[in-house]
């Protein structure tokens, strides 16, 4: 029997969310079964992780700037691959995947939603046609995939995808990957730390949504109290200068470490004493669930999407992100409680269990399996 050959699209060639996302579908689907192609943004951290794996990649050019030309490639690679099942992530991409069914009927289509991030804009006219072309774009979906409640809900209500057609599927991580991590003394001694140093860490990239100038707001505040605190963050992006400048304004910058993106994750974790997620919105973030497998007390906003994934003052402690007080009053009380932070971090491991990898892959290929049934 043919294998079914999926190709994952997504804009982005950075190591983000849905890129995540695509990396742990392609090694965890049955080989046997699936073959597994991906085309994307080349040049970039994301295309040498898919190298490691041997799958093949198309190097892609999807802009924001939504132009159907920009489908010819893609057109190509399908001329030539011949695909079954197109298997887009997030919105940009999802525009160029679905047009291209459009253009192919016989090509099944797949839609993951990767947080609705435009309902966030400031920007109504964005907001509006984002929306709209969206709505268009559902009749050209053989499937939609939400990662949360929240966003399903919001999905439908906003008819961005169907009802009857989309399933919620959280994200997925090898948990096992993260247990019983040993704390990586030589990486704290290269970043200018000591062993009694209390480490808090953030892994994201760096742009608005993800609000890392709380930090380094409550940060000021927090060094004057406990000397002995440091930060670290993990990641790039258009406001990494912008949030240096403000380390180094604040006269901080000595208590501060910015590490750039990094491929060696555990190994930030394992010395981080508290993970801080302020994000001002969010699908459902994978450094939350590794923080969690990794049996780390956990400071995150208290969004809709994280309060499905975290129980407030049980798994994790949640704050306003607009509040920097609140902020500093929660990390002051994982400072100054080792009982609390191992409460918090050992129900947060629990918690991390039913989001390992066995447990969800096996439902992205039964969409598969599903689509490929349909006339």
């Amino acid at each position: 029997m043919a294998k079914i050959k999926v190709l994952q699209l997504i804009d982005g060639g950075f190591l983000g969310g849905g890129q995540t996302n695509i990396l742990s579908i392609s090694k965890n689907l049955p080989v046997n079964e699936f073959n597994i192609q991906i085309a994307s943004c080349g040049g970039g951290k994301f295309e040498q992780e898919v190298q490691k794996l041997s799958i093949d990649f198309f190097p892609v050019n999807l802009p924001k700037v939504l132009r159907t030309k920009y489908l010819k490639t893609l057109q190509e690679i399908y001329n030539k691959e011949k695909f079954d099942i197109i298997h887009s992530h997030g919105g940009v991409a999802g525009f160029y995947g679905r047009i291209l069914k459009k253009h192919n009927p016989e090509l099944k289509c797949v839609h993951s939603i990767h947080g609705i991030h435009y309902i966030n804009s400031g920007k109504l006219f964005r907001k509006s046609i984002s929306k709209t072309i969206e709505q268009y774009l559902v009749q050209f979906t053989n499937k939609t995939i939400c990662e949360t409640v929240n966003d399903y809900m919001t999905a439908v209500k906003n008819k961005i995808a169907g009802k009857l057609n989309t399933e919620i599927i959280p994200n997925g991580i090898n948990t096992g990957e993260f247990a019983n991590l040993k704390k990586n003394f030589e990486l704290l001694n290269n970043l200018g730390f000591k062993k009694e140093n209390f480490i808090i860490g953030n892994i994201s990239r760096f742009d608005e949504q993800k609000n890392q100038k709380l930090i380094l707001q409550a940060a000021y505040f927090l060094i004057k109290k406990y000397p002995d605190i440091r930060f670290v963050f993990v990641g790039s992006g258009k406001y990494l200068k912008q949030m240096q400048d403000l380390a180094r304004e604040s006269n901080i910058e000595d208590y501060v470490f910015f590490a750039g993106e990094q491929s060696n994750l555990k190994d930030f974790y394992s010395i981080f004493d508290i993970f801080v997620f302020p994000t001002l919105w969010e699908g459902m973030p994978y450094v939350l669930l590794e923080a969690m497998a990794a049996r780390l007390p956990i400071v995150c906003s208290a969004l809709p999407n994280l309060m499905e994934v975290i129980k407030p003052e049980y798994s994790a402690l949640v704050i306003d992100p607009l509040d920097m007080d609140d902020l500093f009053k929660k990390v002051s009380a994982l400072y100054q409680s080792s009982e609390l932070r191992n409460e918090i971090a050992q129900n947060a491991m629990i918690e991390s269990t039913q989001y390992d990898e066995s447990e969800i892959i096996p439902k992205i290929a039964n969409i598969y399996r599903e689509v490929m049934e349909q006339n």
